[in-house]
């Protein structure tokens, strides 16, 4: 009995510091649903998100209402598809997907896809940091369990510091808080590169640079990492 006690305890102090860090800390304009896809035509289905997101544009003028990437180093399935809806606040984003859903091109559009794909996990997370995206872009993410986000987010700053001085100023860093969706991790932290050679000069860069490591030392203060891998934008 005194084992549940302290279990319900150790939960309700948890929880209590998830709200609070999430109350104390800065948010960004921009909120993601992650959606992974389980599909062995990944091509066919990105293609056929494009043409959702033609439709997506004519009816609320949003561009590239979703976006499509493959992993390539993943540590848990290589060649993972997940799909990314992005929009200013969660209010904003579930008022896009009702006003999609009963659109007729869709629902037809829906009937195709479920027979090339099935649906699987979804998360939900919160910006607390955006500096932009690239096209087609290339991505390094870590997920992490954070422990002090206003401190890894000031970190994040002297990342970006960091790039400017090295020649990567081209890499977008996103950082984004799990809101809702089962994970093993609090944050998501995306690095966004043009193309394929650049991401590979970053990971060069990561693994063999001085400053760089003092970087990654001084970060463990505030993270702990659970994941790192690599994915690409496909979406046309």
């Amino acid at each position: 009995m005194k084992s549940t006690h302290k279990v319900i305890a150790s939960i309700t102090t948890l929880l209590a510091a998830c709200f609070l860090q999430a109350a104390e800390s800065k948010t960004v304009a921009r909120v993601i649903s992650i959606q992974d896809i389980i599909t062995d035509d990944a091509s066919g289905y990105a293609a056929w998100v494009t043409k959702g997101n033609e439709i997506a544009k004519a009816k609320l003028g949003v561009d590239d209402y979703q976006k499509v990437f493959v992993s390539a180093n993943d540590g848990e399935r290589t060649g993972t598809v997940r799909t990314v809806t992005a929009a200013e606040s969660v209010t904003a984003l579930t008022k896009n997907g009702a006003a999609l859903q009963d659109d007729p091109a869709l629902r037809d559009l829906r009937d195709h896809l479920r027979g090339i794909r099935k649906l699987g996990a979804r998360v939900l997370y919160q910006g607390v940091r955006f500096d932009g995206t690239h096209k087609n872009a290339y991505v390094y993410t870590t997920t992490a369990m954070v422990s002090d986000e206003a401190g890894y987010l000031k970190a994040l700053d002297g990342l970006r510091a960091l790039f400017d001085s090295h020649d990567f100023r081209d890499v977008k860093i996103n950082a984004y808080r799990v809101l809702a969706g089962r994970t093993n991790f609090s944050h998501r932290v995306t690095l966004s590169l043009p193309s394929n050679e650049r991401l590979a000069a970053l990971l060069d860069f990561v693994a063999a640079d001085g400053s760089m490591a003092e970087w990654l030392a001084g970060a463990a203060k505030f993270r702990t990492v659970v994941s790192n891998s690599t994915a690409h934008d496909i979406t046309k």
